[in-house]
């Protein structure tokens, strides 16, 4: 047997003083052969699965039949590492960490196996014990498994299976070779009697006392999450698993038949469907660069009824549930052989991404807003960054009304807005992009909102007033581990910030006074820097119309609905937490002003209709209401276009405390007497709003809020109001029309808040 000497004890002589190799990305030998040799032995260690990876194979066996190895393909000395026989052989140097092994395929193409790492040497023990009881089963298996040749000390050797590469997916004949595995050893019993199950414990207890700086907080607590809500006592089948069941070691052999190789992991007690669970998400990560919800919905796609059974041994089985219990186990597994490694490959880190997504899903968090904040701040532990304005220095106590303002490079903002879109229970996400900031808004599956602003330059419109990069800098780590602009900083911002926006500061900063200063004086101000920034802001302005406009929103109801409570708390509601402008009207656009104000002026006009009640006009006439009611339309129909490009356009909601409607249902509160059809006509060259509510109560409560209309009033315009606002809903007419009884302030809030959210605000 020809093997890889690892021992200064044992002495051959090489036939080759110098290899060629192919290096891993730290430029260190990865896969080593004789400089003498013609032939890339070396693939048999590439499994081709991509077609890139197709393309790579195809160039390296070109580069073979032209004699062009010596040229293509560095060089190095072959010392005592490398002491073998003939000149086909090739040797894989195996991938750093504690698994780590080194792989050769000798001049007769045996393979063999040699521990680098005290720990391999149970993984090599365990692939023989495979290796040898497999081969009792081999008769009835409809795929192939490789000899043992021999095993000692920590060195394997077995045939090595000729091959046509692998699959690039699960099939039929993977599905079988699974069934047929389950059958060598299949036996039910409880999670609690699973002999891993104590092993997974101590492995979530080293990686909670010893943390590794790579592996997050949040992870962990969904790990461990996962682990506590498993019920012990749930019936369970478990069976044989291959443990590394993945494209790249599942082979398509000569005549078509499936080849498995590198038993390594095997075990006999797993629950069902480890090894498929593990073939689409290994593929799905490493191969596919897939997110966790592609993952998921391919694993969905092949497991038909068929499937199942053959895997799990009934169509009917809870998926979830077995999917879970192969997270625990793979992730607290891999995850301790990671905590011993200093330096990661790129592959990891995708790995993390998935898995967390993976078990985020799987497991509903308590707090779904919380568990998004762990992960945010998980992905902004290795970055340049520093949280503005935070007003607890618990980034998990987080007020439900509070915004976070992050300081950021430029170039890290697109790798955390993407962490936050893949956030598995993210209902919706609304990305506004804008030359200097990105915000986000991300609405939870739960209803709980959280709004971010990742920014890179400090500006008011287009006017830069302080250095981002220099407060990131200077930026302070508080005691939960968070990095916060430093409080001179804050100051100078606030003081700046709202002098530059004309307004007092608030409260909550302290006796601060706004100070503008002269940051126009900044370079980035001036020249072609300054010009720059006001094309930006231009075309910031133009972005916004068309990828964050507002829309118009219209409360309407008879005196004593409770409109007014409604609007205050709603205004509230879109400021704090939808953090949306917003511009309040009374009943109509006012381009025009009261008619009242060509008689006593404006000031004069407004108190008389605040001191005057609604519907206590005397006018009678038809001319005249035909003349007051043209005032009033012309103000609509003008107004309608003003608020669009002065408001809507430029993001904001426009609430308006009563609207058209009250035309065509109550026109004797604008005393008007006129017939309906005219005002109704009227509608429909209007700009529909978005959102309608018709806020109602019954008789009694309305009387008890105010007194100002009587009994049969109340229930007549009730009425009207309530199936106008019905008859539009179901019409189709552009926007949403709501009948909403206003009797439980947080219940009317709460319709009002799933409207909003539905109306992607």
């Amino acid at each position: 047997m020809n093997t890889l000497s690892i021992s200064n004890e044992r002495e051959a002589t090489t036939k080759t003083e110098r290899g060629l190799y192919i290096p891993d990305v730290n430029g260190n030998p990865r896969w080593v052969w004789p400089a003498a040799s013609n032939r890339p032995t070396f693939l048999a260690f590439f499994q081709a699965i991509t077609w890139k990876q197709w393309v790579y194979v195809a160039v390296i066996r070109l580069v073979f039949m032209l004699r062009l190895q010596r040229i293509v393909f560095a060089s190095i000395p072959l010392g005592e590492d490398y002491v073998m026989e003939g000149e086909n052989w090739a040797v894989f140097t195996g991938t750093p960490g504690p698994n780590r092994k080194r792989v050769i395929i000798n001049e007769e193409g045996a393979i063999t196996k040699v521990a680098v790492e005290d720990k391999v040497i149970v993984n090599l023990q365990n692939e023989a014990f495979f290796l040898r009881n497999l081969r009792a089963h081999t008769p009835r298996f409809s795929f192939r498994v490789p000899k043992l040749v021999e095993y000692v000390d920590g060195e394997l050797t077995m045939e090595n299976i000729a091959n046509r590469g692998t699959w690039s997916r699960f099939t039929d004949q993977h599905a079988t070779a699974l069934w047929q595995l389950r059958r060598v050893k299949a036996m039910e019993g409880t999670v609690g009697d699973w002999l891993e199950w104590g092993g997974i414990h101590d492995k979530i207890n080293r990686l909670k006392n010893y943390p590794h700086a790579e592996i997050s907080v949040g992870l962990l607590n969904t790990l461990l999450q996962m682990v506590a809500l498993e019920d012990l006592e749930q019936p369970l089948r478990y069976g044989l698993a291959h443990g590394d069941f993945t494209p790249w070691n599942t082979l398509r052999t000569k005549n078509n038949q499936l080849a498995i190789i590198d038993w390594e992991l095997g075990q006999t007690e797993m629950p069902l469907g480890f090894d498929f669970f593990h073939f689409h998400l290994q593929n799905g990560i490493m191969v596919e660069r897939k997110s966790w919800e592609q993952i998921y919905r391919g694993m969905q796609e092949v497991l038909t009824a068929e499937t199942r059974t053959a895997l799990f041994g009934s169509a009917e089985v809870d998926l979830d549930r077995y999917l879970r219990l192969y997270l625990i186990y793979h992730v607290s597994y891999y995850l301790s052989l990671y905590q011993q490694q200093q330096e990661w490959h790129q592959q990891i880190y995708w790995q993390l991404d998935v898995w967390s997504d993976g078990m985020t899903s799987l497991v509903d968090p308590q707090d779904q807003r919380k568990a998004l904040l762990s992960r945010l701040f998980d992905g902004l532990k290795n970055r340049d960054y520093a949280v503005l304005k935070m007003e607890n220095e618990d980034p998990m106590a987080l007020p439900l009304d509070s915004d976070l303002d992050i300081l950021i490079g430029k170039e890290d903002a697109p790798l955390i807005v993407d962490l936050l879109e893949r956030y598995p229970l993210l209902a919706r996400a609304k990305v506004v992009r804008k030359s200097f900031m990105t915000s986000l808004l991300l609405i939870l599956n739960d209803g709980q909102i959280l709004s971010v602003d990742l920014i890179w330059t400090i500006k008011r419109k287009a006017t830069v007033f302080m250095d981002a990069g220099r407060m990131i800098q200077r930026a302070n780590k508080n005691r939960y581990g968070v990095r916060v602009v430093s409080a001179q900083d804050t100051r100078r911002y606030v003081e700046l910030f709202y002098g530059l926006n004309g307004a007092a500061v608030p409260a909550k900063f302290g006796h601060l006074e706004t100070f503008p200063g002269r940051v126009t004086a900044l370079p980035e101000n001036k020249g072609l820097q300054g010009l720059g920034n006001r094309t930006a802001y231009l075309l910031d302005t133009l972005r916004t119309m068309f990828s964050n406009r507002g829309f118009v929103l219209t409360f309407s109801g008879v005196d004593g609905a409770g409109k007014s409570t409604i609007i205050e708390r709603v205004v509230t509601m879109l400021d704090k937490e939808f953090r949306r402008p917003v511009k309040v009207l009374r009943h109509r656009p006012s381009v025009l002003p009261i008619l009242s104000a060509w008689r006593y002026g404006k000031k004069g006009a407004e108190e008389k209709s605040m001191a005057s009640l609604p519907r206590t006009g005397s006018n009678n006439s038809l001319l005249s209401s035909l003349v007051r009611f043209s005032y009033y339309y012309v103000d609509y129909l003008l107004g309608q276009w003003y608020v669009h490009f002065r408001y809507v356009l430029r993001g904001y909601v426009v609430v308006y405390d009563r609207y058209y409607y009250d035309f065509m249902i109550d026109p004797r509160r604008t005393n008007l007497e006129l017939p309906a059809w005219i005002t109704a006509a009227g509608f429909w060259l209007l700009k529909k709003p978005a959102l309608n509510f018709f806020l109602y109560a019954d008789p009694d409560t309305i009387l008890a809020r105010k007194q100002e209309l009587d009994r049969d009033t109340i229930v007549s315009l009730t009425g009207q109001y309530h199936d106008l606002f019905e008859g539009y809903e179901k019409s189709n007419t552009s926007g949403h029309y709501v009948n909403l009884e206003n009797v439980v302030l947080e219940d009317t809030l709460t319709v009002i808040r799933t409207s909003l959210l539905n109306q992607n605000v």
